[in-house]
């Protein structure tokens, strides 16, 4: 949203680098590289060895790789919001509750930014279902024991019933995100609301 809102200038061009280069990396090389840096910088892996100990040893042993798996969903959302917000900004009715002298802050958040929303939201639904069957590689990279890895082992020692309910369970996942998603359209369009 600051990068629509602040269009052409420096911030918006960094900005828009930093999308491009997250929609540019594949999240295992970025994991990687960021594994790299951590034996460079700090001599240590942060990979998953032995259970952490305590909440926030847990915390910052799975940020690393979430903030991994994120960083491609994060650019493309952000983009996507940029562009949104950007054609919203140049609607009729922004223009008009600008000349009536409402706050810029009012008219970016109140007025655009909601109904720049919309497309957003359903892409955000999208990644999150994308995201689940892209965590194969990420758990590995990290040594992370988590369900993807868990359903490729058990496809390797052909383990039909816990790949039958490692994949009912990502089917119930992908299906609960939609159905929220959908719920958030009510809350984000008053018209949704009032056509029913």
């Amino acid at each position: 949203m600051i990068s629509a809102v602040k269009q052409n200038t420096t911030l918006d061009y960094v900005l828009r680098v930093v999308s491009l280069s997250g929609l540019s990396l594949p999240s295992f090389w970025l994991g990687l590289l960021i594994l790299m840096a951590f034996v460079a910088y700090f001599g240590a892996l942060p990979i998953y060895t032995d259970p952490p100990k305590g909440f926030w040893n847990t915390l910052w042993l799975f940020s690393i790789p979430a903030a991994v798996v994120g960083f491609r969903s994060s650019a493309l959302i952000m983009r996507l919001t940029r562009s949104s917000m950007l054609e919203v900004l140049r609607q009729d009715y922004i223009r008009t509750a600008r000349a009536k002298g409402a706050p810029a802050r009012t008219v970016n958040y109140r007025h655009a930014l909601r109904n720049a929303l919309l497309p957003v939201v359903t892409v955000i639904g999208i990644e999150a279902a994308f995201l689940m069957g892209g965590l194969i590689v990420t758990e590995t990279v990290f040594n992370v024991p988590g369900v993807a890895r868990f359903l490729v082992e058990a496809i390797r020692w052909r383990d039909y019933p816990i790949v039958q309910n490692l994949v009912m369970f990502i089917a119930v996942v992908a299906v609960s995100i939609n159905f929220l998603i959908d719920l958030l359209y009510a809350v984000l369009d008053p018209r949704i609301r009032y056509a029913s």
